[in-house]
């Protein structure tokens, strides 16, 4: 039985006519063919179902064709994407490109131009796949004898884990929503770092920065870290330690020495009115930028015993509002053009980490594990 050489293909598109246009054009040269309506409908689908190559309009309501290229590469879906769109900005091609997109079609385009645009973008992805087996068939080879050594290092990134957790766990264990807030800071600052184009190899430990960015907390009293209102100006003053603190003790764990200055700046704010340091500008490491937007987000959408949870259109006009006083601008500019849909996903997929997370219980013998020094922050865990 011979097999079906033609793509699979999904039409994501809100126009009903361009998808009853694209879908009879194309029928005859694909071996599957399904057209949605958004993004929503494009992501059960290729979470259900087997497609080769995804056909998306950019400007869509809601989310939008480079969210869902973006949602493919942390997904790791085996597609190709190819965007169209009737007015592209630099911008948009320049994200496109680091997010891998196949092609990009500008309208308005021929039916040849299409065709050529799928099956370019098919074969790529046969060649991609072929290359993928070829290096698994070359690497099983070597199973055998590296398997001692991928146990050593399983081991060695079991223990860093347990030491993250177990820090994390001490904030679980005084204020949840701060647990839960870490995971939404780490999510939203990933994203903005990927839109940004921040370096793909530091992207892990920026991640592990973004969650334990506020552990210092624990070493703020209970009055403070739970008080049921607004603070006083001398109980945001003890407040204020927690950077310096976090600072300190992701140090002394010895793996994120660099990035322990993320955690201590921020706080800073761009006009150099922020803490502990007064750093502006360029001076605040960007890692740091970055949660200064990401904590903003959450702290605007989560529930506070003074207030309501505000909505993500709320906390997009008042960080464009402090763009060049607190946040810096270019990045307020990037946190502009993601939609507030995206952002309810990327909380609802960080919520589900937190609630999902294996955490240990924490006791004296927890963090003399993570090293004695820690003993010394803690002194009054039993």
């Amino acid at each position: 039985m011979m097999t079906d050489s033609r793509p699979r293909l999904l039409i994501v598109d809100d126009e009903a006519p361009i998808r009853a246009f694209l879908t009879e054009a194309v029928a005859e040269h694909c071996s599957r063919l399904l057209a949605v309506a958004d993004v929503k409908e494009a992501f059960r689908a290729l979470e259900t179902g087997d497609y080769d190559v995804v056909l998306t309009d950019i400007c869509m309501p809601g989310c939008s064709g480079t969210d869902l290229l973006y949602l493919a590469q942390q997904f790791k879906w085996d597609v190709s994407i190819i965007l169209m769109t009737g007015h592209a900005s630099m911008n948009v091609v320049a994200s496109s490109v680091r997010l891998h997109a196949a092609d990009f079609l500008l309208k308005p385009f021929s039916l040849d131009d299409v065709l050529h645009s799928i099956t370019q973008a098919y074969q790529k992805l046969i060649l991609r796949r072929e290359q993928q087996k070829l290096a698994f068939q070359l690497s099983s080879g070597l199973q055998e004898r590296t398997a001692q050594l991928a146990r050593a290092q399983q081991t060695i990134r079991d223990a860093y884990r347990s030491s993250l957790e177990s820090l994390i766990a001490t904030l679980e264990a005084r204020e949840p929503e701060t647990y839960a807030h870490s995971f939404r800071v780490r999510t939203y600052s990933v994203h903005l770092a990927t839109l940004m184009n921040y370096p793909e190899r530091l992207l892990s430990r920026l991640a592990y920065a973004g969650l334990l960015h506020d552990i210092g907390k624990i070493a703020v009293s209970d009055e403070v870290l739970l008080k049921p209102g607004r603070l006083t100006a001398e109980e945001f003053g003890r407040l204020q330690v927690h950077p310096v603190v976090g600072e300190r003790i992701v140090q002394r764990m010895g793996f994120l020495q660099e990035e322990a200055k993320l955690i201590r700046h921020h706080h800073e704010r761009w006009d150099g009115s922020g803490y502990p340091d007064g750093l502006r500008g360029e001076e605040i490491p960007l890692g740091s930028r970055l949660f200064a937007v990401a904590d903003t987000l959450d702290a605007m959408t989560s529930n506070r015993c003074y207030r309501s949870s505000l909505t993500v259109q709320d906390a997009q006009k008042e960080i464009a509002r402090c763009a060049g006083n607190q946040f810096d601008p270019r990045i307020a500019d990037v946190f502009s053009t993601v939609s507030p849909e995206m952002w309810m996903m990327l909380r609802q997929s960080a919520d589900a980490t937190a609630n999902a997370a294996t955490i240990q219980e924490i006791n004296r013998n927890n963090l003399r594990a993570l090293g004695p020094e820690l003993l010394e922050l803690f002194p009054s865990i039993a």
